[in-house]
């Protein structure tokens, strides 16, 4: 079927929302699972483990290590818990136990011990730790940035560009290399080696957080013609993204930069814990992302970006309201905040905390009475809800604050058409779906929407099926394509493909409530009256929609009398 399932819009429309209360988490030792004995708190530190609660399982191996404090292993794992949960001084701590009992120590142990005296202003013990951290793995990734920034703290800059040669020969770390090579030459006070590293950065990637470092270094050193020029190509390149355009206001008002982001060896330490840190998220290991993200705020603790980075991993482990505290800690004057309030009212979401979401949403919308973000994300909160009527009228207003940006963002169209289509404003609906298409003319649940569409409204059935194929092609094993090929064959009176396909669909999705129903009509079309009924009963059992279930029961009652008889709505189908 031609169904775009709501995991599948999350992840594929991004909506981005803003929260409008300040979340508090919990104190670690408030957590809702009490326990009664040692081995309940053990085995519940594990599970809360499991499901990415890193402040309950902090705080129940903190009460089974209470009772074993010299057991290397509770020490372990009670000190990763303590460090993905937030709780620096105690991962500290038990990392100084392990030491005290002459315990080799892991990666993150020594990190643990080395940001500890980093922090400290030990730059002689934090190179010691990373001269013996090994060369493999992650370990290799990470000692060479941190022997760079030691040597900082000592005042050797030769020691610190000579640590970082092993990355620089490292493919996809060229650039991270060369701008920490313009770091260190900032932070020593050579700004013209400074200059020279950071537009070589540049050159090889122009990523945000280069662009704001390199800007920063442009901005204090009188440079402003070229700091501006620097944030107005990457705006014209990322015209999606908002972080860099409070940089931009800010120097033309004429706010100029005068501190760096990074002053020193402990900044700049915490910020190559941070890029790490994006880089294993962005692979999708989020454990080491997260420890890398609370290494840097160990260390630098208003570092707007690493709360950010925090907020992603926590939203992506499920963690949504210590996300939102971690986007809500970014201040209102930053860059990011924007964003940061967009993506805190993702996670409000889903939290289910839609009022909050909605709130914060319109006060956005008020403030910035020309941006199309906030009132996108108000229509998408609609639609979730499934007020299809006043998500188009959300996103008809986001449309007449930006309407070169919506028409050429095949996201907005398709679902601003989802919306039309539900609300029966069809001829609206049609032509943002071709616009979409037009775009974006290889995305299989797209194709797949405005195909079904067609066919479920006998019209254009011969272009519906192409698009449903086309889909299909892109898309072999998705159930609900498969389904609307199924579908498209009952329409236009082949019963046995239909049979044949929406049996393959029911394979993929066997409790989809729209499909069992279509299966069971192509069984009575076929003759196969009894297996019909049990399918329309399988998709009774799991039907919401009253429409759909009044269709269902009727037809168990009176059985099927026309051929082609009606499909269920086709947003129900793409679960709008």
């Amino acid at each position: 079927m031609g169904r775009l399932a709501p995991r599948m819009i999350g992840m594929l429309l991004a909506l981005g929302l803003a929260p409008a209360a300040m979340a508090h988490e919990r104190p670690i030792s408030d957590v809702p699972y009490p326990v009664e004995t040692i081995v309940g708190a053990y085995l519940a530190g594990g599970v809360a483990g499991r499901v990415n609660d890193a402040r309950a399982s902090a705080h129940y191996m903190n009460r089974v290590l209470a009772a074993d404090p010299a057991n290397p292993g509770l020490l372990r794992r009670a000190l990763q818990a303590a460090l993905l949960a937030g709780d620096f001084p105690t991962a500290a701590s038990h990392t100084a136990s392990l030491s005290t009992m002459q315990q080799s120590l892991g990666l993150i142990e020594q990190l643990v011990q080395a940001t500890e005296a980093l922090d400290a202003g030990d730059s002689g013990r934090a190179g010691e730790i990373a001269a013996g951290i090994g060369g493999g793995g992650l370990g290799g990734l990470t000692a060479p940035f941190l022997a760079a920034w030691s040597a900082v703290g000592d005042g050797d800059a030769d020691a610190a560009l000579a640590a970082l040669e092993p990355i620089r020969s490292r493919p996809g770390l060229t650039a991270l290399a060369v701008l920490h090579v313009a770091l260190i030459h900032d932070a020593l006070g050579n700004p013209e080696a400074a200059r020279t590293a950071y537009d070589a950065a540049v050159a090889e990637f122009a990523s945000l957080r280069i662009i704001q470092l390199a800007g920063n270094a442009l901005e204090r050193q009188g440079q402003i013609d070229a700091a501006l020029a620097l944030y107005r190509s990457f705006a014209a390149d990322n015209p999606a993204s908002t972080l860099i355009g409070p940089d931009l206001d800010r120097l033309e008002r004429g706010e100029v930069a005068t501190a760096p982001i990074v002053a020193g060896a402990a900044d700049g330490l915490a910020e190559a814990f941070y890029q790490l840190g994006r880089v294993l998220n962005q692979e999708s290991t989020q454990e080491p992302a997260l420890a890398f993200a609370r290494l840097a705020l160990a260390l630098k603790a208003d570092f707007p970006m690493a709360k950010y980075l925090l907020g992603d991993i926590l939203y992506m482990r499920g963690r949504y309201d210590r996300a939102i505290v971690a986007y809500q800690s970014i201040p209102a004057d930053h860059s990011a905040h924007w964003s940061a309030m967009l993506q805190a009212a993702d996670a409000m979401r889903e939290a289910e905390r839609v009022p909050e979401a909605m709130a914060l949403l319109e006060g956005l919308a008020e403030r910035e009475p020309g941006r199309m973000e906030p009132l996108i994300r108000i229509g998408d909160l609609h639609r979730l809800e499934r007020d299809f009527e006043a998500a188009a009228q959300a996103y008809d207003a986001a449309y007449e604050r930006e309407p070169a940006r919506a028409a050429s963002d095949w996201t907005f169209l398709y679902r601003r058409g989802i919306a039309l289509e539900r609300s029966s404003d069809w001829h609206r609906a049609e032509a943002d779906f071709l616009a979409a298409i037009e775009i974006n003319p290889e995305h299989a649940h797209l194709l797949n929407y405005l195909g079904y569409s067609w066919i479920d409204r006998n019209e254009n059935l011969e272009r519906g099926e192409e698009l449903i194929r086309q889909a299909l092609t892109l898309a072999p094993d998705d159930g609900y394509i498969i389904d609307s090929l199924g579908w498209a064959y009952y329409r236009t009176g082949r019963m046995e493909e239909a049979v044949r396909e929406l049996e393959r669909a029911v394979e993929f999705l066997p409790d989809d409530p729209t499909i069992n129903d279509h299966l069971g009509d192509a069984y009575w079309q076929v003759g196969r009256r009894v297996e019909a009924r049990f399918q329309w009963q399988r998709a009774l059992r799991e039907a919401e929609e009253t429409d759909m279930i009044e269709a269902i029961e009727h037809k168990l009652e009176h059985g099927l009398v026309e051929t082609g008889a009606p499909a269920a709505p086709v947003a129900e189908r793409n679960g709008s």
